[in-house]
């Protein structure tokens, strides 16, 4: 997804590169599944993120954005839709297997007296112990 470099110092280049670099891992990982693996590449994307910024702001005061620039940021900023938009989608599938294994209603789930998962109020069921 790199479109070549014009006129872009080397340390504006290396660090909008590495923000493309690390949505290319994000997406990769976010296709393979691996939730650990996934994590640590978001975090490298938002660090990535971070110094990019950085760097933007002191660049743009001096130049202005060309139209590879902008095509450039555009194509990252819907790559991290994209991917925003597929973490939503599968959160929303996390959360209603949740609900279903776990619902939260104002019913006991089990046994007479005791308060539902996820209920705030405190059950007045006693307990007894056995005795053989």
């Amino acid at each position: 997804m790199t479109l070549t470099a014009q006129n872009f110092p080397p340390q504006f280049e290396r660090a909008l590169s590495g923000v493309e670099q690390a949505l290319e891992q994000v997406r990769a990982h976010l296709a393979q599944g691996n939730v650990s693996e996934m994590e640590a590449a978001c975090k490298a994307l938002q660090n990535a993120m971070m110094a990019w910024s950085q760097m933007r702001s002191q660049w743009l005061k001096t130049q202005s954005a060309s139209p590879q620039l902008k095509l450039r940021l555009e194509a990252t900023r819907v790559g991290i839709a994209q991917v925003r938009e597929t973490l939503a989608r599968r959160a929303a599938g996390v959360q209603r297997a949740l609900q279903i294994l776990l619902p939260s209603g104002s019913a006991a789930t089990y046994g007479r007296g005791a308060a539902a998962f996820g209920s705030s109020s405190k059950s007045e069921a006693s307990f007894t112990s056995l005795s053989a």
